[in-house]
């Protein structure tokens, strides 16, 4: 089979996205060494995956159009340089590997993965007038797809609810932690701490800080969880970069809650550099994420991963994703918000609980068995076949 694949997002490889495509690209190179893959881009991907013989890559670049801006480039690749290079090639099989099938696919089978539903379903991520065209139009796309993967039993029903699509054209796919998040020993940990000004015991929040993050929340249940504890070297660590709270709608700003609360000196925000993340999990006293949406609870599942005892929201996939391996509150219930990081901190039970529960909990999630899904979906949709694999 050769499968004409959608690289569009490697060159953001640190983001959800670009995550997913690295390692079901890097999972893929190991378990199919048969089928022809042609990995396409609209540019050089600087950061790929080490891949076999049968993985080629290849920089597609089409006309540009005189609208302007990068949206409406990325438009025109999507829709109109991607498919006609998977007609020249002679593909047996699409795959976009995130929400944005071709409306015309030249009659060559469509598998696309739709990672969430957050646009649809939050509307101050829905942005200016081109970005609800662009959505229009792989909306519609998607409907025509020959097989929709998931990522999650959540994201499905999102799916399906949002769009209208009958529930056995999806399958779902789980993600999983990299390889590389793995406990991290004592010595390193401790360095890190001196490096970001961590001298006492910290609560961890990783994941972005876009407005379905709920930090807010987040600060005023740390606020609660300081007054009750009394540690002054007590923090709050949040992994970002402050320069973007209060620059747009979506990133709105909880500097000035902390400032009313009197927690403004015990917050840490800062950038963290990818190398030091599994290192960052590691060190944590506790790993709180209160995020409203997620197609896939990958940050909880990276921080179990490393040992990090994890309370977490109890909304869409979150659930689903961390089990009963994780603390779960509603996250807009900030005093049990608190009351559950408050538990985490002062008994070393629960947190070695939490810890053992949330590494055998990771070790279920494989980028294997996310490819052999994959792989087990491209075969049913050459077939014309739609059956869910899972």
């Amino acid at each position: 089979m050769r499968i004409a694949f959608s690289g569009f997002f490697l060159h953001a490889s640190h983001t959800g996205t670009g995550r997913y495509i690295y390692n079901l690209l890097d999972a893929l190179g190991r378990q199919d060494q048969v089928s022809e893959y042609h990995i396409l881009s609209a540019e050089p991907i600087r950061e790929r995956p080490d891949t076999p013989a049968n993985m080629r890559w290849e920089t597609v670049q089409g006309n540009k159009t005189n609208l302007g801006g990068q949206g409406p480039q990325q438009l025109l690749w999507e829709q109109v340089t991607f498919p006609r290079a998977a007609r020249r090639l002679q593909a047996d099989m699409i795959h976009v590997p995130y929400f944005a099938a071709p409306l015309r696919a030249y009659n060559i089978p469509v598998v696309v993965t739709i990672l969430d539903m957050i646009p649809q379903r939050l509307p101050v991520y829905r942005g200016r007038m081109f970005t609800k065209a662009h959505f229009r139009v792989v909306e519609r796309a998607a409907r025509h797809a020959s097989a929709i993967i998931a990522i999650s039993q959540h994201c499905k029903q999102d799916i399906v609810d949002v769009l209208g699509i009958d529930p056995d054209r999806i399958s779902v796919t789980y993600l999983a932690a990299d390889t590389r998040f793995r406990p991290v020993e004592y010595d390193r940990q401790q360095e890190l701490r001196l490096r970001l000004g961590l001298p006492g015991p910290f609560v961890l929040n990783v994941g972005g800080m876009d407005a379905r993050k709920n930090l807010a929340a987040l600060v005023e249940a740390f606020a609660r969880v300081y007054a009750q504890l009394g540690n002054a070297d007590l923090r709050l660590f949040i992994a970002g970069n402050p320069a973007r709270l209060g620059t747009d709608p979506i990133m709105p700003d909880w500097r000035p809650l902390a400032s009313r609360l009197g927690i403004a000196e015990k917050i840490i925000c800062a950038p963290v550099e990818e190398a030091d993340l599994a290192t960052l999990y590691s060190a944590t006293d506790c790993f709180a994420f209160t995020s409203l949406y997620e197609g896939f609870a990958l940050t909880p599942l990276e921080a179990m991963a490393c040992g990090a005892p994890v309370v977490c929201s109890n909304r869409t996939s979150v659930p689903e994703v961390v089990g009963e391996a994780a603390l779960i509150v509603d996250p807009l219930d900030t005093e049990a918000l608190s009351g559950n990081i408050l538990r985490v901190l002062t008994s070393p039970e629960t947190a070695q609980q939490l810890r053992a529960q949330g590494l055998a909990r990771a070790r279920t999630f494989t980028w294997e068995r996310t490819a052999a899904e994959t792989q087990a979906i491209y075969s049913l949709a050459a077939r014309g076949q739609a059956r869910p694999v899972s």
